[in-house]
């Protein structure tokens, strides 16, 4: 029997994968992962993170995608983006991932292009 997510534990497995794929947890990635989250541990948190350990990055990636409504999906994905920029860098592993979602998800070039300037933008303390 195949798993099924809500949509609240699919964006916390998305953020796990994010998080972990680089093989480094920063702080402010935590930080976002705990106010998507609400800062307690969760039903869905609890189910995210079992799902995590028992399924393969690639699956992670469909099962969440097909978890999230359109919309969702693209809450999701600006979620991802800034997980992954939290640390200031995008390191390879994390843009080969985020690619991995693009193509699940019902994102379209333009809207990904947006996401990452606002995030970017959203990021960028030289100016402080």
């Amino acid at each position: 029997m195949e798993q099924l997510l809500t949509p609240r534990a699919a964006v916390l497995l998305a953020a796990i994968t994010v998080s972990a794929v680089d093989g480094e947890l920063d702080s402010n990635e935590v930080a976002i992962i705990n106010r998507l989250d609400g800062f307690t541990t969760s039903a869905d948190w609890d189910f995210a993170i079992g799902v995590w350990n028992d399924t393969p990055m690639e699956d992670c990636v469909a099962l969440v995608a097909k978890s999230l409504n359109e919309r969702q999906q693209r809450i999701c994905f600006a979620n991802l983006v800034d997980i992954a920029m939290a640390d200031g860098s995008l390191h390879e592993s994390e843009n080969v991932l985020l690619r991995a979602y693009t193509s699940a998800f019902s994102v379209t070039d333009g809207e990904v292009e947006r996401i990452v300037d606002v995030i970017t933008l959203k990021n960028d303390k030289t100016g402080f």
